[in-house]
């Protein structure tokens, strides 16, 4: 509509799903600064976005493990259990002021994931829906698997759809990772000598250039090592971004 000598340029957001509207925003695009050039050629912009209510989060360095948690002027501190799942938060004067446990699917069984929406390791809870943001895909706490099939297919396992296998001692960072096959049908293609180098000794080959476990069961974590550490060291292979 028009008013004020310029057209209002009003978007509205809505999120919904079968059971109805979740939640609904406006963003007025008039209110975006706007960028110009000055009298020397120079560009800035004619306005500064509004600041408030930021929240900045804190990690530990080389880890997606958050630390702490900034409000304005307002500090927090995050202490995080043996699998970095954040399990309090403290202020600056050491009281605590947030509490929760979960249980073995994610879903809060003491404490809400509203002050502190991280799950377990790579995961970022959408406070609307419940669902997880997991990197590559989205879990679900309530029924413990992910919303979207596994993108190495039956590779990744039978289950398209499952998670890791004991969420007291693993996690998914990216939303890929799951148990090796113990077929001799492996995806992993890389010599010996790299293997041997990057200290994986768990692995064996039965005339086959693809290397894979003695036993699959429970091996997530070492599906996981080997990612990282052909990414380190720059070999190539599928979906991932070397360095070579």
């Amino acid at each position: 509509m028009l008013g004020s000598g310029y057209l209002h340029l009003i978007i509205c957001y809505h999120l919904s799903r079968a059971a109805g509207l979740l939640d609904h925003y406006k963003y007025n695009l008039n209110l975006r600064p706007q960028l110009s050039v000055g009298d020397l050629g120079e560009l800035y912009y004619d306005s500064k976005e509004s600041i408030d209510n930021v929240t900045t989060w804190i990690y530990e360095e080389g880890l997606f493990t958050p630390i702490g948690k900034i409000i304005e002027d307002k500090y927090y501190s995050i202490v995080s259990d043996y699998l970095r799942t954040p399990k309090q938060v403290y202020d600056i004067e050491g009281n605590l002021i947030w509490r929760r446990e979960l249980d073995v699917y994610g879903n809060p069984v003491i404490g809400e994931n509203d002050f502190i929406p991280f799950l377990y390791q790579g995961q970022y809870v959408d406070i609307k829906t419940g669902d997880a943001y997991n990197r590559f895909r989205y879990y679900s706490p309530e029924t413990g698997l992910y919303l979207s099939q596994d993108a190495l297919g039956i590779v990744g396992g039978l289950n398209l759809y499952s998670y890791v296998f004991d969420t007291n001692s693993q996690f998914d960072l990216f939303g890929w990772y799951s148990d090796l096959l113990d077929t001799g049908v492996g995806h992993h293609l890389f010599p010996r000598s790299v293997a041997k180098k990057l200290g994986i000794s768990e692995l064996m080959n039965k005339n086959s250039i693809s290397w894979y476990p003695n036993k699959g069961k429970g091996t997530a974590n070492l599906h996981k090592l080997l990612h990282r550490n052909l990414i380190d060291e720059g070999v190539p292979f599928h979906g991932s971004k070397f360095k070579g």
